[in-house]
């Protein structure tokens, strides 16, 4: 079981489909730190976009390891808010996550060992006037803001009877010379970020041809120069996955391109 102790300056992250238009993300820090002023405060991204749970999972996993042990991740990307899905605190791995139960920790579930889950029914927690469609101020907001001042998880709720809700994904596909996956996230620069790992390819990168419709480019480059501007080029990226990119340009709109769409790596040989 992880231990977790409070330290002097918790950290409490947000990652949410709000934008930053309107004054909800304001609203939820403003509860955590009316309970809480010593936290600190971080905004991962609020810029998932609108009901996209399953792009929101991938940014969150990408996320959370550059963060202490012990940093609490805030995750509100919630079709389902003031329905009857559960919300929920959870210990995953080295890191702490209070999100609705909704499939927000798919990735991370994956890839990390999970110690304890709770439902988070106990009202002590919870903000004093509850509305039924604001769950992020409600009551994520001010359970994480009491678990940062050291409460412990089971206080916050009773154990989970039921397994963590996760997504259905399209897992990459191999075939003998081929590799199928899928474009999970596209940031601000344009770079389409795919769900295939380096691992998963032959050794033989100059061999490698990538392909998206009619677009394809050939080899995989270490960094955004090994390219002449406006040239296309695949590399790994930060998430440590494969990235589509342009040069000083946007692969997302040259390519027309967006979350699900499909990628194809080719090789020659008859390995796999």
């Amino acid at each position: 079981m992880a231990s977790f102790q409070p330290s002097l300056r918790p950290c409490i992250t947000f990652l949410t489909d709000f934008g930053t238009r309107d004054t909800y993300v304001a609203q939820m820090k403003g509860v955590v730190l009316g309970i809480n002023p010593e936290v600190q405060l971080v905004d991962l991204t609020h810029e998932i976009p609108p009901q996209q749970i399953l792009r929101g999972a991938f940014v969150w996993n990408d996320s959370v390891t550059a963060f202490p042990a012990g940093t609490i991740h805030v995750g509100v990307v919630d079709p389902g808010d003031g329905s009857d899905r559960k919300l929920v605190a959870a210990e995953i791995g080295e890191h702490r996550f209070v999100c609705p139960d909704n499939g927000l920790l798919t990735v991370i579930l994956q890839n990390t060992k999970l110690h304890r889950a709770v439902s988070l029914d106990n009202h002590k927690w919870w903000r004093k006037s509850a509305s039924n469609t604001f769950h992020g101020r409600e009551i994520l907001a001010p359970v994480a803001a009491h678990w940062s001042l050291g409460v412990d998880l089971a206080e916050l709720g009773p154990p989970l009877t039921t397994s963590l809700a996760t997504l259905p994904m399209a897992s990459t596909r191999r075939g003998q010379t081929s590799l199928t996956g899928q474009i999970v996230d596209i940031d601000r620069f344009g770079n389409l970020v795919t769900d295939i790992e380096p691992i998963q390819l032959p050794p033989d990168a100059q061999s490698l041809r990538f392909e998206i419709g009619s677009f394809h480019v050939s080899g995989l480059s270490t960094c955004y120069v090994d390219v002449d501007e406006g040239e296309p080029l695949v590399l790994i990226g930060s998430s440590g996955r494969l990235e589509i990119s342009i040069r000083n340009g946007s692969a997302a709109e040259e390519l027309q391109a967006d979350f699900g769409r499909r990628i194809v790596a080719r090789w020659e040989g008859t390995g796999g």
